[in-house]
Formats: C-alpha cells, sequence, structure tokens
C-alpha cells in the first residue's frame, strides 16, 4: 500500500530534472514515501518476476503413481527452465505481456542466490502500476488467470529507495522459493550505498572535498609505491620474493588495481545505462535497475576490507625499527608461512567434522543446515557462542562421541601445536635478536641521525676531512715500515681477497664453458656413474711469499684505514684510529739507501761551505742570542722526536710479541685441556668397571 499513490492518474513528469530534488514546485506529483517518517522515496518501479520449469525434464513419476500424479516438475536449474508464453487464449490483451519471458538483458536484473537455487535475471516480468486501485486489480487479474501455479520455482520482487537526508539508496529483494518437495521459503536482501558510488561526476561536485580527494591521494600513493615497488623487483631480481613483506607489498598493490578497475568498470557501466540517466532518473514508471550492480559493490566492499587489513598490517613492518617491538614483529614474519601450511591441514580436518554434523544433524532451523554453517560452527566453537543443542537433543551416541573426539583431535591436539610453533618462533627470535645486541645500535636511532644531518648537508658516509684524509704524500706506505703484526693482517687480508678473485674467476670460467660447449657438458653430466662427477675445484691464486712481498708491497691509506676499523687488536697496537697518523708515525722518506748520518753529514757539511761563500763576498754573518737559541731548541725537538718514534717502535715490537705469546700460551692451555679430557676418557673406557 506504502508503494503506491491513492492518486488515480499520475500527472506529467516531464518537468523533472532530478529524483534528488523532490521539494514543493519542482514536480507536480507526491512522493512515493516509504515508513511513517517520510524519510524514504520509493525510486522507480517495483518489479515482480517469477520463474517457472518445463514439465516432465530432469524428473521421472513412479510407474504406479502416474494413474495419480502423471506429470512431474522439477527442481529449478537453467536446462529446465520454461521460456514459452503460457497465459490462456481468452486471457484479456494487457495482461498477456506478463506471461512473456524476458532475459537478462531486457529484464536489466541480476542473480539471487536462494536456498535451492541460484536464479538468474531473466523471467517473466510485471511492474506495479503507481496506484493502489491499479495494483489492486492488477493483482487480482494475474491471480484469476493464474500466473503463479505448481510450476513456479521462486517469485522475486525487487524495489529501490532513496533517502535524500544521506543521499543513499536502498536496493531490497525479497525472494520467495517454492521448491519441489513442496513449501515455501524466504529469503531477503538489502544493500545500501552512497549515490556517488554509481557516478564519477557526483563524487567530484558533490564530496569533492572527501572522497573525491581522498580517491586522488590514494591514487597517486598506490602509483608511487608501484614504482617503488618495481625499482626494488629490478634491482634484487627473484630475492625479491623471499622477503615476507615484499609479497605483501605485491598483494595489496593487486587487491586496488582490482578495486580500481572495478570501480571505474561499474561507473562506466551505469553511464551507459539508459535507465540510469538524470532525464529519466525520477520517472515512477521506469524500473530503477541498479540491483544489477549490488553483486559488484558488495564484492568491491570485500576486496577493501580485505585491502585495509593487509595495510594495517604492514604497519607491523616498521614496528621492527623500535627494539621493543622487533622480537614480536620477528616472531609474526616466521609464524605467518608455518601457521599457513599447518592451517591446511587443520582446515581438512575441520571440514570432515563440518560434513559429520551436517549429514547428521542438519535442518533448516539449526546453523548445521548447510555445509558453510557447519564450518563456520567448528571454526568458532573454541570461542564459544555455538548452540550444540540439535547434536545432544537426540538420544543417539553419535553426537557425544563427535564432540569428544572434536575436543581430543581439534582443542588439546591441533590447537596446542599453533601454540607450539609460536612459541619455538619466539624463543629463536628472541635469542637471535639477543645474541650480540649490546654491539648493535638501534637502527631508528641510526635512521634519524642520518636524516638530521642529511637536513644539515652532512654526509656521514663518502666524505673526509682534509685532516683525516692527509696530504698527497701521505696516501701510501711501504709494507715493511709497519709493524710486524700489521703486516701478518694485510698478508692475511691479501691473500683472502685473492682467493676470492681466483674462486669467482673460476665460476665465471666454468659458465663460460658451459655457454660455448652445452653438448660437451650435458653429455657429460648425464652419466650413468654420478658419484664420478665432481664440479671443477677453482684454483686459489696464493699470494707472493711474504719475505718477498715487504720489500716492495705499498699499503693504501683507505686499505689501512679498513683494517683498523675492522680489527680493534690493531687500534691497540698502533695507538691509533686514523690511517693517516700511522703513516705519518711510521713513514720513512727514500734517502737512495745512505745512512741517515751520513746524509746529515754531507748536509752539514754543504751548509757550511755555502756560509764560508757568503763570508769570502764580504757578507758578515751573525747570530744573536736568541736567534742561537731558536736554532739548539729545534735540534733538541727533533732529536727527541726521533728518540720517542725508536722508542715507540721498540716498544710496538714488545706488545707485540707479548700478543703473540700470549696467544700461543692460550692455544697451548686449550690443547692441554683437550689432552687431559681425552686422558679421562681413555681411562675411564680402559677401567675394568
Amino acid at each position: 500500500r506504502k508503494a503506491s499513490t491513492e492518486r488515480a492518474l499520475p500527472p506529467p513528469i516531464g518537468s523533472a530534472v532530478s529524483i534528488l530534488r523532490l521539494q514543493s514546485g519542482v514536480v507536480p506529483w507526491t512522493p512515493r514515501y516509504v515508513g511513517d517518517r517520510r524519510a524514504s522515496v520509493l525510486v522507480g518501479a517495483v518489479r515482480i518476476r517469477q520463474l517457472r520449469v518445463q514439465y516432465n525434464l530432469d524428473c521421472e513419476v513412479i510407474a504406479d503413481f502416474k494413474s495419480i500424479h502423471p506429470d512431474c516438475f522439477p527442481k529449478y536449474s537453467p536446462g529446465v527452465e520454461s521460456k514459452l508464453a503460457w497465459h490462456p487464449v481468452w486471457a484479456p490483451d494487457h495482461i498477456k505481456k506478463h506471461y512473456k519471458w524476458y532475459p537478462a538483458n531486457e529484464t536489466e536484473q541480476g542473480d539471487l542466490v536462494g536456498y535451492h537455487g541460484t536464479y538468474p535475471g531473466n523471467g517473466f516480468v510485471l511492474d506495479m502500476p503507481l496506484n493502489l486501485t491499479g495494483a489492486q486489480a492488477r493483482m487480482k487479474e494475474l491471480e484469476e488467470w493464474s500466473w503463479l501455479d505448481f510450476r513456479t520455482r521462486a517469485v522475486i520482487i525487487e524495489l529501490n529507495t532513496l533517502t535524500p537526508n544521506v543521499n543513499i539508496f536502498v536496493n531490497t529483494k525479497l525472494l520467495f522459493e517454492f521448491p519441489a518437495t513442496g513449501g515455501i521459503y524466504i529469503k531477503q536482501e538489502v544493500t545500501s550505498f552512497r549515490s556517488f558510488m554509481m557516478s564519477l561526476a557526483l563524487v567530484a561536485t558533490d564530496d569533492a572535498g572527501g572522497t573525491f580527494t581522498l580517491l586522488i591521494l590514494t591514487t597517486a600513493l598506490f602509483i608511487m609505491m608501484s614504482l617503488y615497488t618495481l625499482f626494488l623487483l629490478v634491482k634484487n631480481g627473484p630475492l625479491f620474493f623471499t622477503y615476507f613483506w615484499s609479497v605483501v607489498d605485491l598483494i595489496i598493490l593487486l587487491l586496488y588495481v582490482i578495486l580500481i578497475g572495478m570501480t571505474f568498470n561499474r561507473i562506466s557501466a551505469c553511464e551507459r545505462e539508459p535507465n540510469l540517466q538524470p532525464e529519466v532518473l525520477a520517472d515512477p514508471e521506469m524500473f530503477f535497475p541498479i540491483g544489477k550492480f549490488t553483486g559488484d559493490l558488495e564484492l568491491s566492499n570485500s576486496i577493501m576490507a580485505l585491502l585495509g587489513l593487509l595495510v594495517w598490517f604492514k604497519v607491523l613492518k616498521y614496528f621492527s625499527l623500535s627494539g621493543i617491538f622487533a622480537g614480536y614483529v620477528r616472531v609474526v614474519e616466521r609464524c605467518v608461512v608455518n601457521l599457513v601450511l599447518f592451517a591446511s591441514l587443520l582446515f581438512l580436518v575441520l571440514f570432515g567434522f563440518a560434513v559429520a554434523l551436517h549429514i547428521g544433524y542438519g535442518s533448516d532451523e539449526n546453523l548445521f543446515g548447510s555445509i558453510w554453517g557447519s564450518l563456520i560452527a567448528v571454526i568458532v566453537a573454541p570461542s564459544g557462542g555455538v548452540n550444540w543443542e540439535p547434536v545432544f537433543e537426540g538420544p543417539e551416541l553419535l553426537g557425544p562421541v563427535l564432540i569428544f573426539l572434536y575436543i581430543i583431535v581439534v582443542l588439546l591436539l591441533l590447537i596446542n601445536t599453533f601454540m607450539a610453533i609460536v612459541v619455538d618462533t619466539y624463543s629463536v627470535c628472541l635469542y637471535e635478536l639477543n645474541e650480540g645486541r649490546a654491539d648493535r645500535p638501534n637502527p631508528m636511532l641510526i635512521f634519524l641521525w642520518t636524516y638530521i644531518n642529511a637536513l644539515r648537508c652532512v654526509k656521514l658516509v663518502g666524505k673526509e676531512s682534509e685532516e683525516d684524509r692527509g696530504g698527497a704524500q701521505e696516501q701510501e706506505i711501504q709494507l715493511n715500515a709497519l709493524p710486524e703484526a700489521i703486516q701478518v693482517r694485510f698478508v692475511e687480508q691479501r691473500r683472502k681477497m685473492l682467493a676470492l678473485v681466483a674462486s669467482v674467476q673460476a665460476k665465471l670460467d666454468e659458465e663460460e664453458r658451459k655457454r660455448n660447449n652445452p653438448e660437451l657438458y650435458n653429455t657429460t653430466m648425464s652419466g650413468d656413474d654420478d658419484d664420478d662427477i665432481h664440479p671443477p675445484t677453482p684454483r686459489i691464486l696464493s699470494p707472493q711469499a711474504p719475505d718477498e712481498d715487504l720489500q716492495h708491497m705499498v699499503v693504501k691509506r683507505v686499505q689501512l684505514q679498513r683494517m683498523l676499523e675492522d680489527d680493534p687488536v690493531m687500534r691497540e697496537i698502533c695507538n691509533a684510529d686514523k690511517a693517516v697518523d700511522v703513516i705519518r708515525r711510521f713513514r720513512v722518506d727514500a734517502l737512495g739507501g745512505a745512512d741517515p748520518y751520513e746524509a746529515v753529514a754531507r748536509l752539514q757539511a754543504s751548509i757550511a761551505e755555502k756560509l764560508q761563500e757568503l763570508e769570502d763576498r764580504g757578507m758578515d754573518l751573525s747570530f744573536d742570542e736568541m736567534e742561537t737559541l731558536k736554532t739548539v731548541s729545534s735540534e733538541l725537538h727533533a732529536a727527541l722526536t726521533e728518540s720517542q718514534k725508536e722508542w715507540r717502535s721498540e716498544l710496538l715490537s714488545v706488545l707485540q710479541m707479548a700478543s703473540l705469546l700470549s696467544k700461543a700460551l692460550i692455544d697451548l692451555t686449550n690443547q692441554l685441556a683437550k689432552v687431559q679430557t681425552n686422558h679421562n676418557d681413555l681411562a675411564t673406557r680402559a677401567s675394568p668397571n
């Protein structure tokens, strides 16, 4: 009654611009309000559609019953759907159109899932008249001419309402099922959505500062994220997929692309729909076909919900920067894969219990009436809230046995296995994080310090001051000028680097041989005796003997600085943190192989000769007492500096020998401990007891 107007005939509505403008003076027609609050308006016509089946298809009546029930009418399926016009010959002409079958593209309705089947959008259609008397008369006529009979399997009533106060559309579908077993089942589906979800123009005009702006910003951010992810994928290659959060990023991007694609596809489809154009939207005699888009809207909302879950889940990734949450984030990362694999086994067990409960106790009145309902019941049962009364109300023992097995298998075994996986992963992660945590700086503090220096235009890496870099003559030093401990360390590092280069070069040569002679390689690898096939051993190039290298080997300042940074013992031996200080301390200028004292004597003789030449030319050279004191002081400072260098060199040699002796004593102590352990073991085994 509330879907119709009391007026006999509707006035013309050609002046209607939009259904959104229903105030007085625009359209000379009373809106069809739904409800006593007069807040919702019925939009378009109310459409009734039925689906029918044919005779004697996909079913058969027993021969003994054919005399009583000659024809059978199967349950609904697309293969047995009736599509023929079936109105009586003498039926009035104005109702014959309701006995004609229309495909889904003409009814403009979508599929609807019921309790006994899925019903497509085609069928026999009836649009309710506007006025109440006309609607009652039409329904009375169809009842008299048997529009619904025993071949009817479903009747669907679809209507649409609008709430102008909040600009929300509501699509309502009422399904009445008539199964082949008899009876009637009723189902209702209601879908609500904002009007701008059907039009991008409405988003830009009605909600420009909200949804439209957020849509533009979100899309721009996702484009930037896509470019960054593509950069990481190209840079890391297949290793990109081994990181847990990288896979999460790909899933987020994929879901957003699907969501945007579905949104624009829905908007474009609405713009192409004739009955959704603004010119005809206000016509109450035209059907408003938004019901066929509700499935897409619900799927979009589901994808958006999953996308929101993953986006907020990704926030955990950045909690690893904090030392407080780092352990928990690592537990989540490592547990997810193991729990997903174990959850597949748990799902099989739960599905088995769901099938058993559905077969044994399923009915239309309880949760076990469907496989899906039974599965939901067994999943949420550990948290409570499931009504087990249908299982225990009967006298049979099947119900208690199933529940007992469920408690043993699921609650006591599988759920505890879940907890064991989490506890084990948690213990391992905490051990790994606590191991060496004292020497590991906080990554968040490093990030903040680096960012602050970047704002100050200060680079923490890749740039040294002039004092740290030194002059051009201080960029290298002879290896034999350094202490013996540094010499041994440098030679060892050089040997390792040469071995690494040789190993890599051998692998490259092997790959080159594979590419040049693939037939020979395949023939060799496909032999019967796999044990005789060994990969080529890389040829390791050993460095030259230290005695030969020390005479001509040169150590660069960068190499020496890296050695000091990696080895605290070397910093203690050299008593310096900068390589340039070590070079300045131990560098000896080349003197052509002459004795230093002889070189000083020659310099003094040369100065005396030059002074004598100046006096012979008539120049009277004299030094006052202050100048003489300065000269003596400089000579004393130079002599003391040289003595200090020699003393420090001898002291470093003593410290080096003490360090080597300490290491040798430690090794000797460890070996003696092993000998004692082995002796005790042999004595225990040799004793008669």
